[in-house]
């Protein structure tokens, strides 16, 4: 998994909070919960997001699609996230995932897509080595060496040289 900037986690996570999530049971308080992706697949990480009807400090998940249950950390907005390890070995289909907030337990659904996330190779390639180098720019090099660019170039050095001893053996002024 790439490592997302703290910003960009936190954005996507209230996004995932406050989208589309259905619960199995309603409740007038039951927190939403929210999982990216899902559809997981095996040995996936999932992002859990719980808000509403929790007041703890944190809040566990845990299902039997994941490899062990996840502590929920709540932020300044009140969202409890975490992320979940999908096991290699989970079946596809539902899943039933329990949120436990100070005893309060509520039951959402995930659902794990059968594959796994094993990268497909790609075809073999008859030559995979380009044969000639990058067609970038040259840098000028390509002219040949200009008579007058050298002439112009070697007074700039001289002229440089000149002035730098110039301001060393001049008596300063006190």
């Amino acid at each position: 998994m790439r490592v997302i900037p703290a910003v960009a986690l936190a954005c996507l996570t209230t996004a995932s909070a406050l989208s589309v999530a259905v619960p199995m049971a309603v409740a007038g308080d039951q927190p939403t919960f929210s999982a990216t992706p899902n559809p997981a697949k095996p040995g996936d990480s999932v992002i859990l997001s719980v808000s509403g009807g929790c007041e703890a400090d944190s809040a566990t998940a845990s299902s039997d699609a994941f490899e062990g249950d996840v502590t929920l950390s709540t932020g300044s907005a009140g969202i409890y996230t975490g992320t979940a390890k999908i096991s290699s070995t989970v079946r596809s289909g539902d899943h039933e995932v329990r949120v436990d907030c100070e005893g309060g337990v509520s039951a959402y659904q995930l659902t794990v897509s059968a594959g796994s996330t094993t990268p497909t190779p790609m075809p073999t390639m008859p030559n995979p080595l380009p044969d000639r180098g990058v067609h970038a720019g040259t840098g000028g090099s390509h002219s040949g060496l200009d008579p007058a660019h050298l002439a112009g170039g070697a007074g700039l050095v001289v002229a440089a040289a000149g002035y730098a001893v110039y301001k060393m053996r001049r008596p300063r002024e006190e």
